[in-house]
């Protein structure tokens, strides 16, 4: 049938509307494995938007959690909704120093895993310059800022404000363990408190200010270890990386020059406070595992009996050294040399 409507002609089809209605916003049930990347990619629509439907201020989802989709659906032959399908189109991204798959997957809401799947990638190590291919739903992940709250007339004096503008070092603490919970940077914190180095001293008082995160916020954790653990592992990881090509130097922990342990001392002391110890006196403290995971430590024997030898495990085999030829080096548990002199694996964190 023919209707003329402002001039124009139209055609009616039956069983069906000549204006679409706007698909209603449905609901989804968070699964073991979802991210925000995952459920905004699936259904079409941006992090941003899933986060202000649901008034999130982090990245951090739940199992079972239930999420609002804004407005979304596709209507289907039943009148359902149903979400897009359709892939996104790929950006990419280009390796800079100081860069690891956690950090870039980190900083585009990614996992780890969706983007070694996107890039078919078969390990954990990338390279200076590489260019890696992104979602376009991914956009660069922002620290947000809260602002301060208007002061409020406090219920219990046993309740502490969220906002402090300063912090007594307790033991344990170290730089990046403050600034993460304060939502700061490390460089934020050495500026503030003018400090020349990352060493820390009990009671120390230091000048920050912005919000702190609640400790007893639950938050998944892996099986064998939890999220602070491997943010921490990840750090670590990032700054033996930054040290690639510095010589070999006996007995050296500095970056004029390491053997292995003082490699591990430097960096250990980025993320936590050790002492120098040997490669057999950091085998002692730490427990063993059967196979290496990300961020533990792989012992061998070279020159003398028992772990002479030590380095930092990054995946599928690689591990971050001290090499005598070589310096700070990248190498494979299936090298000849190493394979026949392999102790085995040790975890810290």
């Amino acid at each position: 049938m023919n209707h003329k409507v402002l001039g124009l002609t139209v055609t009616a089809v039956a069983g069906a509307s000549f204006f679409a209605t706007a698909a209603s916003a449905e609901s989804v049930k968070v699964k073991s494995g979802d991210s925000l990347w995952k459920i905004a990619n699936q259904y079409k629509i941006s992090q941003k938007a899933l986060k202000e439907a649901n008034q999130l201020k982090s990245d951090t989802i739940f199992v079972g959690q239930v999420l609002q989709i804004p407005g979304t659906g596709n209507q289907n032959h039943n009148g359902s909704a149903e979400p897009h399908k359709a892939q996104a189109a790929q950006n990419t991204y280009k390796v800079s120093k100081g860069d690891s798959l956690w950090l870039v997957a980190r900083k585009y809401g990614m996992t780890v895993n969706e983007l070694k799947t996107l890039n078919a990638l078969k390990r954990d190590t990338i390279f200076l310059g590489q260019v890696l291919k992104i979602n376009s739903n991914s956009n660069p992940v922002k620290p947000a800022v809260t602002p301060p709250a208007p002061p409020k007339t406090p219920v219990s004096e046993d309740k502490d404000t969220s906002i402090q503008n300063t912090y007594q070092v307790k033991p344990g603490d170290s730089l990046w363990k403050i600034a993460n919970r304060f939502n700061l940077t490390i460089a934020e914190l050495k500026v503030s408190n003018q400090l020349k180095s990352d060493t820390l001293y009990v009671n120390q008082v230091l000048k920050l200010k912005g919000e702190v995160k609640p400790e007893s916020n639950p938050a998944p954790s892996a099986p064998d270890n939890s999220q602070e653990d491997t943010e921490i592992k990840e750090t670590m990881i990032r700054e033996a990386e930054q040290l690639m090509g510095i010589p070999y130097k006996w007995a050296g922990n500095t970056t004029s020059g390491f053997d292995c342990s003082g490699f591990v001392y430097y960096v250990l002391n980025k993320v936590t406070s050790v002492s120098r110890l040997s490669a057999a006196g950091y085998s002692s403290i730490m427990k063993p595992v059967s196979e290496p995971a990300r961020g533990d430590f792989v012992y061998f024997t070279t020159y003398k009996a028992g772990p002479s030898h030590m380095g930092i495990y990054l995946g599928n085999g690689d591990f971050i050294h001290a090499s005598g030829s070589q310096g700070i080096t990248v190498s494979n548990l299936s090298n000849a040399y190493w394979k026949s002199h392999y102790l085995g694996a040790k975890r810290y964190f």
